[in-house]
Formats: structure tokens, C-alpha cells, sequence
């Protein structure tokens, strides 16, 4: 080994980490031929260009900082962009609203259907009262006391049962008075008789005169009509101690008993006489209903009526329009109509509050719409409705039956007119207008929905 040089560690050359290389090229080719510090010549290493593009020749530690430094300034950027848009938008949608605003602000915004068609039945329901086929009190023909009753309320009775018996002594004791009395006047008929006879002999003889037998036929006319007299009498007070005895007039359920053993009973039947029973039939009932006078033409004899009640619910009795009183009551303007209902089972009882549900055809030219739409004026009721052009239009129409929510049209309007809804009071003929609302689309859909329930209901 030469002198002047001296390992360094292991021998081997030290680490490319440890050497300082000078950045100035120039410098390492001087401290090249030179010699460094340790008198070794050192190679010049050869200078590695930059990238294409790298301009300011920084090193490969510094290239990663501006690639990000660019895309952060892109992303920032186009985020600066898209809230400019997202402000620029809506005040370009608003001013196209506002733009047709100002064009809508002369017309008169409004709703509008179609006016609807009625079903061909329509089911008009009443209150009723469901009475008894045959109902009727019973009072007393006497006066007396009760003696002693047999049925009670709810009892079924058959016709001519006895249900209670009266005590009236003095009809009693007039039958027997009337008895005696017809007894001694049959006994001065037969004398009479035998008299008349007799003289009737002796009237051949000349034995008397014929003065004398008149006189005896007129005793004995005069008795004969005293045995008449005094057996219609005793009749009379016969049948009024049979009446003592109170008998079922016909078969059917007892629903009041006022009565009780040594009740005081009077003969009558007005206010301050209470009376004894009350026997109706139950097994078929009558419903009176009062129908309004504006249905009463519809109303026809022999059309079935449902019958129901709310305290028997999803029970329907079919009963027929059998009668009404054809007369209109002045008062309610209502029409007395009677419909016989069949009751088997016997769970309508007599007085029972009924719904009556009637079956009414409707007219084919019938139309309803909201009650809101029609515009009652001096000249007649009308119906404000909006052409192809969306110009007002007036119809004066005829109304039918106020349904509540909705009213019959019975004529002046068609059924592709579109009718408006609430029409304001400013609104006059051939004024333009904007149609805000159709709700004829959302009615459909939903009577289609009502349709699809009823149907999945059914199955």
C-alpha cells in the first residue's frame, strides 16, 4: 500500500451519503483535479438534465409539492364555478316565473271540473218509525175494580185469550134487577094473552062488546112491548158485565200492562183514563217515514225499500212501499209513506227508530257538481264555466235535489263543459282566465282508488 493513503473502515470506499459534493459543478471539477482534502482524484459525475418541462430544474423531491399545488388551484376553481352556477340558476328560473307572473297578473286564476254523472239508482235514506201491523190499546168498559190479571208485558197472547178480569158490582146487580123485572113482565103477558082470548070468545056471543075486546088487545100489545122493553135491558147489561172479562182482540205480543189486582179502572178511553193493555203484532212491522215534498213523485207503490237500524248492524229487512197518504202535511211538507216490512226473527220492536233506505231512478240528462260552483243571482241560477280559450262563460241552469256537498243539474249545462269551482264575484262574461286546477284528473283517481278498494274488499 502506497503511502499517503489509509483505509478508511472496512477498506472499502465511504458511503455516497457521507462525501459532501459541492452543487456547483465547476467547483467539483476543480476539487476533482485538485484533490480534495484527502489528495484522492475524484471523477466528475455527470450532470442529470432535468425533466422535459421542469424549467427551474428542481429536484425530484420538490416535482409531487406542484403537481398538487396546480390540482388543488383546478379543484378550487371549479368549485368557485358550480356555486356560480348554483347561484345563477334559480334567478334564472325565477325571473322566467316572474316573467310569467306579471303576464298572468291581468287573468283571474280558477279551478275547474268536470261535472259528474250520477249513478242510474240513487239511494235516498230516511228516518222511520217501525210500528206494530196491528197495534191498539185496550181500555175498560166498566167501572170496578181488578179482580186479577193473567199476562204481562212480552207475553205472546192468542185471540180471545182472557188477560185480566174487572169486579163490578153494580152491573151485577142491574142484570139481576133487569132479570126480575123481564120474569114479571112475561108473566103479565101471559094474562094479557089469556084475557084477549077470552074475549075474543065471547065477542062471537055478543056477550060483550066490542069496545071492551079492543081495550084487551091494547093490555095485551101493552104487555108484549114491556117483555120486549125489558129484555133489551137485561141484553144491554149483559153485555156490559162481558165486558167485566178483558179479551185479546187478536194474536200478538202484550208491550204495556197498567194495570195491577185492585186497580180502580173507569170507563173510557180519553186523557185521564189510563189504559189497560197494549197488544201489537210484531211479527210484521209498518215503517212510517215522511218524505220530503221534492222526492215525492218519485216515490212509487210496489218499489222495495231496505230497512235497516243502527243498533243491528249488517242486518237489511227488504219491505215494499205499500201506501201513502196522498197528501202533502202542510206543516213539514212532508208525505206520510208507509212501508211493510217482514220481521221473523222479531229483533225490530215496535217504536224502534229504522233507516229507510229508498231506491230512486235518476234521469239520463242529470248532472251534479259542488254545491260551491252554482252562482245564485236575481236572473236565475247559473253556473260559471271556462271554453276551449279559457274565457268565462255563464250558464243558467235548472237545479234538481241539493245532495249536500253536491247539486243536481237538471238542465242547461253539458258534460264536457268545464264548470269553475268558487267563482269570484268579479268574474263576468268572456273574461280570460288562467286554469290554476283541474281537479277533474284527481276525482278520477280517486273514485279508480275507491273502485280497486271495493274490488279487493269483494274478493
Amino acid at each position: 500500500m502506497k503511502e499517503g493513503f489509509e483505509p478508511i473502515g472496512n477498506g472499502s470506499l465511504p458511503a455516497k451519503e457521507e462525501r459532501k459534493i459541492p452543487h456547483d459543478p465547476g467547483e467539483r471539477w476543480s476539487r476533482a483535479h485538485q484533490g480534495g482534502e484527502d489528495g484522492v482524484i475524484e471523477t466528475p459525475e455527470t450532470e442529470i438534465a432535468p425533466e422535459e418541462g421542469d424549467v427551474t430544474g428542481k429536484t425530484d423531491g420538490e416535482l409531487p409539492k406542484a403537481t398538487g399545488i396546480r390540482r388543488f388551484a383546478i379543484l378550487f376553481g371549479g368549485v368557485l364555478l358550480a356555486l356560480f352556477l348554483i347561484g345563477l340558476i334559480p334567478r334564472f328560473f325565477n325571473k322566467i316565473a316572474l316573467h310569467r307572473a306579471m303576464l298572468a297578473g291581468e287573468k283571474t286564476a280558477v279551478s275547474v271540473m268536470l261535472p259528474e254523472k250520477p249513478k242510474p239508482v240513487t239511494d235516498l235514506l230516511l228516518p222511520g218509525t217501525a210500528r206494530g201491523y196491528y197495534e191498539t190499546p185496550l181500555w175498560a168498559r166498566v167501572n170496578g175494580y181488578i179482580k186479577n190479571w193473567w199476562v204481562d208485558i212480552g207475553e205472546r197472547v192468542q185471540e180471545g185469550q182472557l188477560m185480566a178480569e174487572i169486579t163490578a158490582p153494580d152491573i151485577d146487580k142491574s142484570v139481576e134487577a133487569f132479570e126480575g123485572a123481564l120474569h114479571s113482565s112475561e108473566a103479565n103477558l101471559v094474562i094479557a094473552r089469556i084475557t084477549l082470548d077470552r074475549w075474543k070468545g065471547l065477542i062471537l056471543t055478543r056477550a060483550v062488546s066490542q069496545q071492551a075486546l079492543d081495550e084487551k088487545q091494547a093490555m095485551y100489545d101493552a104487555a108484549l112491548a114491556r117483555v120486549n122493553a125489558a129484555r133489551g135491558q137485561l141484553q144491554h147489561y149483559e153485555e156490559l158485565k162481558s165486558f167485566e172479562k178483558i179479551i185479546a182482540p187478536f194474536s200478538g205480543i202484550v208491550t204495556a200492562r197498567n194495570i195491577d189486582v185492585g186497580t180502580l179502572v173507569s170507563l173510557g178511553s180519553d186523557k185521564a183514563v189510563h189504559e189497560l193493555y197494549r197488544v201489537a203484532v210484531n211479527d210484521l212491522m209498518r215503517v212510517y217515514v215522511a218524505v220530503p215534498q221534492n222526492y215525492v213523485p218519485q216515490i212509487v207503490l210496489g218499489e222495495w225499500a231496505d230497512v235497516t237500524a243502527s243498533e243491528l248492524p249488517g242486518v237489511v229487512y227488504h219491505g215494499i212501499v205499500v201506501r201513502t197518504a196522498q197528501a202533502v202535511d202542510p206543516l213539514s211538507r212532508t208525505l206520510l209513506t208507509e212501508v211493510d216490512v217482514g220481521n221473523p226473527d222479531q229483533r225490530i220492536v215496535v217504536n224502534m227508530y229504522v233507516d229507510v233506505i229508498f231506491h230512486l231512478p235518476t234521469a239520463s240528462t242529470l248532472l251534479l257538481v259542488p254545491v260551491n260552483a252554482v252562482v245564485y243571482r236575481s236572473e236565475g241560477n247559473f253556473l260559471v264555466t271556462v271554453d276551449k280559450q279559457s274565457k268565462v262563460r255563464f250558464r243558467k241552469v235548472e237545479l234538481g235535489h241539493d245532495l249536500g256537498n253536491q247539486m243536481e243539474i237538471n238542465s242547461g249545462l253539458r258534460p264536457d263543459e268545464r264548470v269553475i269551482l268558487n267563482p269570484p264575484d268579479s268574474l263576468e262574461e268572456g273574461d280570460p282566465v288562467i286554469v290554476a286546477a283541474d281537479l277533474t284528473k284527481s276525482a278520477d283517481g280517486k273514485a279508480k282508488k275507491e273502485g280497486r278498494q271495493e274490488k279487493h274488499g269483494s274478493r
